[in-house]
């Protein structure tokens, strides 16, 4: 009678916090594993064997993935089409916001924000909005659409009446 082996494969793996794979290092077709619970991954080096890839999942929070990462070189930073949602959310920007590495830096997953309604009794930061942002003056009453005429982006009043 035939006796079936199984042989397990290991991967390269590691549970260190932000610990990348150094690409150069990786032979031909070889994952390396993170699995520290945080920010796990799993990784691959491209052809050239000098980029690394990240294959999921997407990092959550205020702080960007890898933050603070120590290593050497290949270790470090983000990889190229990596994803980050940002769940920093202030009064002028609300969040949650789709992030995705470029290269470079993170970029916004969704470029446009959308207009939204502001409630406040002092005028909100024009350069922080989308034109077509309604905002109401809670001490005045009076109501305002961001407006731009293609020229130039400001606070038009849309309502008459003060409140008293």
């Amino acid at each position: 009678m035939a006796t079936n082996r199984v042989t397990p494969v290991k991967l390269l793996r590691s549970e260190i916090l932000n610990k990348r794979p150094d690409p150069i290092k990786l032979l031909e077709g070889q994952p390396a594993v993170n699995i520290n619970g945080t920010q796990p991954g799993l990784f691959f080096a491209d052809d050239s064997g000098a980029t690394l890839f990240k294959v999921g999942p997407c990092s959550v929070g205020t702080l960007a993935p890898n933050t603070g990462a120590t290593g050497a070189s290949g270790q470090l930073g983000n990889t190229l089409g990596e994803l980050w949602l940002d769940t920093t959310s202030t009064f002028d920007r609300p969040g949650p916001t789709l992030r995705v590495w470029n290269g470079a830096t993170w970029i916004d997953a969704m470029p446009y924000r959308y207009a939204n309604t502001i409630v406040s009794d002092t005028e909100p930061v024009i350069a922080n909005h989308s034109p077509g942002t309604l905002w109401w003056n809670s001490g005045t009453g009076l109501m305002y659409v961001l407006y731009n005429d293609g020229s130039s982006t400001q606070w038009t009043q849309i309502s008459s009446n003060t409140i008293s």
